[in-house]
């Protein structure tokens, strides 16, 4: 039986809409984040990226060894593809609220400052 251009197409076409779709899933799909106060956020990997590109904001592969007093770290997962994000607080917090992490840049500056115990 000869199957001709266009049944060929009808059946290829539920495969290829499923890899896209899979594609799509993996680009949205968001990854827990655990910020320095220990709250969770979960960043998709286009977050990331504007988070990356906001001022005041550092990325890099390693912990950074060399931090101005003050400055905190946010680990990314390998879902997110892994590496540090740091920098002052506050630069985090308003970083994290223009790529839609959190609610409010203000209101986000708690979610960068390290909790300390009151046993230290």
């Amino acid at each position: 039986m000869k199957v001709n251009r266009l049944q060929f197409g009808i059946l290829l076409l539920p495969f290829v809409l499923a890899m896209l779709l899979l594609g799509l899933i993996s680009l949205v799909s968001a990854a827990p984040v655990t910020l320095p106060s220990g709250v969770i956020l979960d960043l998709t990997q286009e977050q990331v990226q504007a988070i990356k590109r906001q001022p005041g904001v550092f990325f890099g592969a390693e912990g950074a060894h060399m931090l101005s007093p003050g400055d905190v770290v946010v680990a990314l997962s390998d879902d997110l593809g892994g590496g540090y994000l740091y920098g002052r607080p506050e630069h985090l917090a308003k970083a994290f609220d223009a790529a839609g992490a959190t609610q409010g840049s203000a209101e986000a500056e708690y979610l960068f400052v390290k909790k300390r115990s009151c046993l230290w």
